[in-house]
């Protein structure tokens, strides 16, 4: 048996010049947007969406890197729905990258840093049935669909 290599998952709060960077990253997980029934964002879309984030002071954005490489994105909102909730809108592993245990380590870290938060909800897009056993399978349960393409889970924190 050879040596167990820990992973060491870095996380960088996204800013507006890693543009670039977060749509390779989207490039690079094709199957995600096929499975929600988009194309992957524009790099204008991305430009667009990271001047947003400056704006609403409750969101948050990081890259997930491994050894300086980007191989995941984490979109959360805090206070949302309620004051004392956490949303986690995104949490994407690039696809090469899954299968690891990255956005179980991922997961683990932004519960583990939600100071006062007393829930975290988890919005789970399109038909990905992945997505949802991933979550249920963190403790989270499944609290409503939101329309044909949104499902939210939770877990108390």
């Amino acid at each position: 048996m050879g040596a167990m290599r820990t992973l060491s998952l870095a996380f960088r709060p996204v800013v507006p010049e890693d543009a670039p960077l977060l749509h390779r990253l989207f490039l690079q997980s094709p199957g995600y947007f096929a499975l929600i029934g988009m194309e992957p964002p524009t790099l204008e879309d991305v430009v667009r969406d990271l001047a947003t984030l400056e704006k609403d002071e409750r969101r948050r954005a990081f890259l997930l890197l491994r050894e300086g490489e980007a191989v995941g994105y984490m979109d959360y909102k805090l206070h949302y729905p309620e004051p004392q909730d956490a949303t986690l809108s995104l949490l994407l592993i690039r696809e090469d990258h899954q299968g690891q245990g990255l956005g179980q380590r991922a997961l683990a870290h932004l519960m583990a840093h939600l100071a006062g938060a007393e829930r975290l909800y988890v919005v789970v897009y399109g038909d990905n049935p992945r997505a949802k056993a991933f979550f249920q399978a963190q403790g989270f349960r499944h609290v409503k669909d939101g329309g044909p393409a949104l499902s939210w889970y939770v877990r108390e924190l």
